[in-house]
């Protein structure tokens, strides 16, 4: 709150002005915002005093002798319940029967819908709307007698309660005293009365949003009532409540005050608090997440100390304590939820269950061992039960025989345990030593993840450690303690605390019960408790009659204190940060900051005072207006809302992101908690999870053995810029912890020394991404066009290669056979097809003419005439215009459908007929001769003439090139096919069936479908310059080649010698290259948009590449991460080199995501998000705690 800014604006002002002398006053409205009849306010005066005017006769009659004070108490109490009885009646009655008469005109003589929400238009004295102003209607019938017999009991117990008699007796007739306590007390009883006969105030003090059941008119009594108990037990039990009662007149007369401030709990909150406080201090147990399950457990406790209270030996008494001390740590309510949930199923078949579908708890799986129940958590429990039996046993009753020196050793092992798990515990943190020095031995770079994991499993060990130090050694050694100390002389027929009296026999009872259940639900803290409690015991004179007396109580109060100290540094700290930012925070600085500043430190007593009482009562401090001024709120449980958990959030449309999160999350936490890399889980702690621009607000509700109860919670995304500079703040103060270049721009110290928030760990969490990005000035840049299309001719160049090596793999595992079979069958093969060529005596023609390696030229066949003729025939064979690729003599490989075996290979023409020049003698096994009938025949007439009787097709160099094509039209809209008139037909044509060099080669050679290519060669071969093949040798590198045989070195180097294969891969892949080139010198932002998006407008080998599915894919994916990856370029900085390994491009083919790292020189590496997520996918990101 900046300087210029009003505490309370002129909306509030008015409110404030209204609602204030309701709460002070108990709910008179003496101040309603508008114009009302004077006998509104003089109804609510009489009422309000009324009570008073009557106590004030009996209290006349009482000192003049008149009436006897027990009589005058009865009748006033008598007077009170009927006047509160008749009122509330009356107004019931009248609201009822006037419901019923005139509901409509009321409704629109009362309410102006445009005017202020009490706003009433007021027709008469004891009108109806006077009626429900003034005396509203209770709620529940029920509440009529219940609050009238509340109001009776309260003021005939304060009319003897505040007697003059009665005062000057108790403060020993000093007359100033008795005046003010008799005043103010009324003034206190008349507040608490109102409420009751009318409705509650506006309470500052507010568990519940909504008073579901009229508890709030009871929270003011009941503290009344606190004050009028502890007065009859002085009167009736004994004279040692004097003092107490003494003290209570004098907080009677604070009550208003202290209600006005909301310091004291409503009813409802206040029953819970106690309940909590009991159950954690006195009886050893934990806060727990849900209001049943802190009355049942708490039930549980108080017979576990009933029995141990009336067991009469002290071995069965510890055995019970320490048996029942350890099942009480368990998950008990876990168990009631999870066997209820269980009955319920097998009783009733849920919606998923009729429809067919598998419900999976978020438990279970490989991480539910003690995390959830099952057949081998009760073996495991079971067997730690009678370890524990036997353990206390068996040292209880010889603890008379065992050396005395033997509870001293176990004591400076207990000590030692605990510095060694506070140890352990840290080393696993970010940062060490109150959070001002960086661990050297945690990773220095998260963005690593290898490298993080690594260095993470080296503290995976010390996490190890703390579990057994945690879970089995300190526990096990304590019970022993125990089992030492808190004995009798004769263990076996001898009860525990034959010394004490009554009354410190029930406290030595509980820290009994406390001791043997606390180091099991709570090990770390109760290790560190025991350790002082063993240095107070070394340090007393005569430690062993101290320790069996006073152990189990110095167990209740260093628990106690143990509490209450972590409480008072953490608000003396909350003080000094809101007095320090309240400065250097320029948003909260005001004019009256240096003034503040000055009176803190003048008033620091004052503070001090405020903040011990607040840790005593366990109430948080309230600073002003976010001054440093500082109230003291109402004290409330550690689960500080009502209702279950969750039962109070918002549904929006990022509730997807957070509900798909949480049960990762939920992993995450089981094993960091278990380690402790989190610190010690303690119920109230409150960690923040940050991702992306999502925040998860985790708080621990409960913690026993082996369990841990958490609320996980999405908060609201940054939509506000004070959101956003929080936010942003969060991140640099992460980034700083877990990103790191170099180890020598390292930082030793935290550069946020004492902040609030303070990093402890990162992880790993799979989870959706939502990420929003702003790329103005980026993909408008006249170089993104040209980076986007240099990083996508790379993209596709390594998906294709991919994906054929896959497709490959998987039909030849399909196959099964043998590869050194395969092998075998080739050479022969091979050797056979030599000798056959060699019987035809056939020569290649032209052989290595060109030494480009993309030729174009073509010649016509001697059976041209034949091809033309024969061209009306049936289209087994389809006949097209061909390019087709340089040849080689000893090209020998073919690859077909299977790559093993020989087929009848066919020559390939052109549109008309024609050979190819530059083509291969093809190889074919012998077949039989076909009969020739006419030259009319099929085309299967001429090819099995041609392959039967001369076993390869002829070639005749000297005739001219041929290049006769069919004509090409497309219909004007976009995307449709293409039409020659006839049928469509490809135009380019990578080679039928291309004969390769090595016989590798046939493992990743393009697929049959992706060969013919609808756009001629020339359209295409201007890009072949810039084919990246040294890219394309580095992805070959890295295929996987073990199904070959040999060694990949040798498979390698004769696969990037096969000419032939980088020709098909160079032509396909430059020819999708074209879909996306365009002619304008300028591409703007949109043309990246659309194509982004698979925008592309059409051409004749976008339509062909849209009609094959997966190759369509691939193009997509392709330019989608040379995208991204010139946005990376564009942010990070230019790309100048590619990285070697097989961590810089990698595919995740499990989930169809791929993933990059490109390492730049001089900078970070980084990992950007998958560029084509849906919401079938997944991507990994960091969540930091």
């Amino acid at each position: 709150m900046g300087t210029g800014v009003p505490l309370l604006n002129d909306y509030k002002q008015d409110f404030f002005s209204k609602r204030f002398p309701q709460t002070v006053l108990g709910g008179l409205k003496l101040r309603l915002g508008y114009d009302a009849p004077f006998y509104v306010y003089l109804n609510q005066i009489l009422l309000f005093l009324s009570p008073f005017f009557l106590g004030g006769i009996f209290t006349l009659l009482v000192e003049l002798l008149v009436l006897e004070q027990s009589i005058a108490v009865y009748a006033y109490g008598t007077s009170v319940f009927l006047f509160v009885f008749l009122t509330q009646m009356s107004s019931t009655i009248i609201k009822y029967q006037d419901k019923d008469d005139n509901e409509i005109e009321i409704v629109q003589k009362k309410r102006n819908l445009l005017a202020e929400e009490d706003e009433v238009d007021f027709m008469s004295c004891l009108g109806v709307e006077t009626f429900q102003f003034v005396i509203p209607a209770k709620k529940f019938k029920v509440n009529v007698l219940l609050h009238s017999l509340l109001s009776g009991v309260m003021c005939g117990l304060g009319l003897w309660y505040l007697l003059p008699t009665t005062l000057n007796k108790l403060y020993l007739n000093e007359t100033s005293a008795t005046v003010m306590v008799f005043m103010f007390g009324w003034f206190a009883i008349l507040v608490a009365q109102y409420s009751l006969t009318v409705s509650s105030p506006p309470e500052p003090a507010t568990y519940r949003a909504l008073d579901m059941y009229e508890i709030t008119p009871l929270t003011r009594p009941v503290y009344i009532f606190i004050c009028l108990v502890f007065d009859l037990l002085n009167r009736f039990v004994s004279d040692d409540f004097l003092v107490a009662n003494q003290v209570l007149h004098i907080v009677l007369v604070c009550l208003p005050v202290l209600w006005t401030l909301g310091v004291l709990p409503p009813v409802d909150a206040l029953l819970l608090l106690l309940c909590e406080q009991v159950h954690v201090f006195l009886l050893g147990g934990s806060p727990v997440a849900s209001d049943l399950a802190l009355i049942i457990l708490l039930f549980l406790s108080l017979v576990v100390f009933v029995a141990v209270y009336f067991t009469p030996v002290s071995l069965h008494a510890v055995l019970v304590a320490a048996a029942l001390g350890y099942l009480l740590s368990l998950n008990v309510t876990g168990l009631g939820l999870q066997i209820f949930h269980s009955l319920k199923k097998k009783n009733k078949v849920s919606s998923s269950q009729r429809f067919g579908m598998s419900v999976t708890s978020s438990d279970g799986g490989k991480h539910s061992f003690l995390w959830s129940w099952s057949m081998s958590s009760f073996l495991y429990h079971l067997l730690v039960l009678t370890l524990v039996c036997t353990e206390a046993g068996i040292v209880n009753s010889h603890s008379d025989r065992i050396d005395s020196n033997v509870w001293n050793i176990l004591g400076y092992v207990i000590i030692g345990l605990c510095l060694t798990e506070k140890l352990l515990r840290s080393i696993q943190n970010v940062y060490v030593l109150f959070g001002l020095v960086r661990n050297p031995l945690f990773p220095l770079n998260m963005d690593r993840r290898k490298l993080f994991e690594e260095k993470k499993k080296v503290l995976k060990v010390f996490g190890l450690v703390r579990r057994s130090v945690v879970n089995w050694v300190g526990p096990f050694v304590m019970l022993a303690y125990l089992c030492l100390i808190v004995t009798s002389a004769r263990p076996s027929q001898d009860p525990l605390g034959t010394t004490l009296n009554p009354a410190v026999f029930i406290f030595y009872i509980c820290g009994v019960v406390r001791a043997f259940r606390v180091i099991w639900q709570s090990s770390t803290h109760s290790l560190l408790e025991f350790s002082v409690i063993h240095i107070v015991l070394v340090l007393n004179r005569d430690p062993t009659t101290y320790s069996r007396q006073m152990l189990p109580l110095l167990c209740l109060a260093v628990g106690l204190a143990r509490e209450r100290v972590l409480q008072f540094l953490h608000k003396l700290y909350f003080c000094v940060l809101v007095l320090i930012t309240s400065w250097t925070d320029k948003k909260q600085r005001r004019s009256s900051a240096a003034v503040l500043i000055f009176l803190s430190m003048l008033f620091f007593p004052v503070i001090i005072v405020i903040v011990c009482v607040a840790t005593v009562i366990s109430a948080p401090l309230m600073p002003l207006f976010t001054l440093p001024l500082f109230f003291i709120s109402f004290p409330r449980p550690v689960k500080f809302w009502p209702g279950s958990v969750g039962g109070s959030s918002s549904v929006c449309p990022d509730t997807v992101f957070y509900k798909q999160f949480v049960p990762q999350l939920a992993q995450v936490l089981r094993t960091v908690f278990a380690d402790g890399s989190l610190g010690e889980a303690t119920p109230g702690n409150h960690y923040l999870v940050r991702y992306q621009d999502r925040l998860v607000w985790v708080m621990v509700l409960e913690r026993g053995a082996c369990y841990c109860t958490v609320s996980i919670k999405g908060l609201e995304l940054q939509e506000t810029s004070c959101h956003t500079t929080e936010a942003a703040r969060l991140d640099d103060i992460f980034e700083t912890a877990f990103t790191r270049e170099t180890k020598s721009r390292r930082a030793i110290f935290n550069k946020y020394p004492l902040h609030t928030l303070t990093p402890v760990d990162a992880s790993y969490v799979f989870t959706y991404s939502d990420a929003r990005n702003v790329l103005t000035g980026v993909i408008d840049n006249p170089d993104s066009f040209k980076i986007t299309m240099g990083s996508f001719l790379k993209s596709l160049v390594w998906l294709i290669l991919h994906h054929v090596n896959s497709v490959k793999k998987k039909e030849r595992n399909k196959n099964n056979i043998p590869v050194k079979e395969k092998l075998k069958d080739i050479t022969s093969s091979v050797e056979k097809d030599s000798s056959h060529a060699e019987k035809h005596e056939m020569t290649e023609i032209n052989h290595n003419h060109a030494s480009n390696a993309f030729s174009n030229r073509q010649t016509i066949s001697p059976v041209e005439e034949c091809r033309a003729i024969s061209s009306r025939s049936n289209n087994k064979k389809t006949n097209s215009s061909w390019v087709s690729l340089e040849s080689f003599t000893d090209s020998i490989f073919s690859d077909d459908d299977n790559v093993f075996t020989k087929k009848k290979l066919k020559p390939a023409l052109s549109g008309d007929g024609a050979f190819p020049r530059h083509s291969k003698i093809q190889m074919s096994e012998p077949v039989t001769r076909t009969k020739i009938t006419s030259l009319d025949g099929d085309d299967d007439d001429i090819d099995h003439l041609f392959e039967g009787i001369l076993g390869v097709p002829l070639q005749d160099i000297s005739k001219p090139k041929y290049s006769s094509q069919p004509k090409l039209t497309h219909s004007k809209s976009r995307g449709s096919k293409l039409t020659t008139g006839t049928i469509y037909k490809p135009v380019t044509n990578l080679a039928d069936s291309p004969d390769f060099k090595s016989p590798f080669s046939s493992y990743i050679s393009v697929p049959r479908k992706w060969r013919e290519l609808p756009i001629e060669y020339s359209q295409f071969s201007k890009y072949l310059d810039i084919f990246p093949h040294d890219w394309y040798q580095h992805v070959l590198s890295l295929l996987d080649w073990s199904e070959t045989g040999q060694s990949d070195d040798q498979v390698i180097s004769e696969v990037l010698m096969d000419d032939t294969l980088t020709n098909c891969y160079a032509q396909l892949t430059m020819a999708c290259y074209s879909i996306f080139d365009l002619q304008a010198p300028f591409r703007s932002a949109s043309h990246l948009y659309k194509y982004y998006t698979g925008d592309i407008p059409w051409n004749a080998m976008a339509d062909w590449v849209s009609e094959d599915r997966e190759l369509h894919s691939l193009v997509i994916k392709a330019f989608r991460y040379g995208f991204k990856m010139m946005v990376d370029q564009m942010l990070l900085g230019r790309c100048l080199r590619w990285m070697s390994s097989e961590n810089v491009w990698r595919s995740t083919t499990e989930t169809g995501i791929s993933a990059r790292r490109v390492t730049l020189p001089g900078q970070v590496p980084f990992s950007p998000p998958n560029p084509t997520s849906s919401p079938s996918d997944t991507t990994l990101y960091r969540a930091l705690m």
